[in-house]
């Protein structure tokens, strides 16, 4: 993907995301499916991924070949009380990194984009990829996000 498209998706993740400020309390407790994350659970999931997504991108850009660890997304849900955290928190966390990430992806050398960091389980990662990962995982949660806004069951389209 080119950097211009990245950029992009990470803009249009974040101007998506802020349009669920002001959606009430209870439509963000329902649930896109029975069994799955409600929406504030969602939106406090893309804040702490967009957290360590850019903290990969970081160590990727700096260290290069630097490893990068996984975390546990489901437990970071429970342990973190995404149903208790305030949405402004998490919106707030998510508009800051995605403005870095753009940032960075905007005035970085294309060389230091293509710096790589090591994953255990995806093994190696370009710092671009990263970012292109944190984009695209966000218009991911925005389509299960719109689904809870609306009253509908949101399935996968691939």
């Amino acid at each position: 993907m080119q950097i211009q498209e990245v950029v992009k998706q990470l803009e249009d993740g974040l101007n998506g995301l802020r349009k669920f400020a002001h959606v009430e309390a209870p439509v963000l407790s329902r649930a896109y499916a029975p069994g799955k994350w409600n929406g504030f659970q969602i939106i406090g999931h893309i804040a702490d991924s967009d957290l360590v997504l850019y903290y990969r991108f970081l160590k990727a850009v700096s260290e290069e070949g630097a490893p990068i660890v996984p975390f546990d997304q489901d437990r970071w849900a429970s342990e973190l009380s995404y149903t208790e955290r305030p949405l402004p928190v998490s919106l707030a966390t998510i508009a800051a990194v995605r403005l870095g990430f753009i940032h960075h992806v905007s005035t970085l050398p294309v060389a230091m984009l293509q710096r790589k960091a090591f994953h255990p389980e995806r093994g190696e990662l370009t710092a671009l990829a990263i970012a292109e990962h944190a984009g695209d995982h966000a218009l991911h949660h925005l389509e299960q996000l719109e689904a809870i806004r609306e009253g509908k069951t949101w399935s996968p389209k691939r």
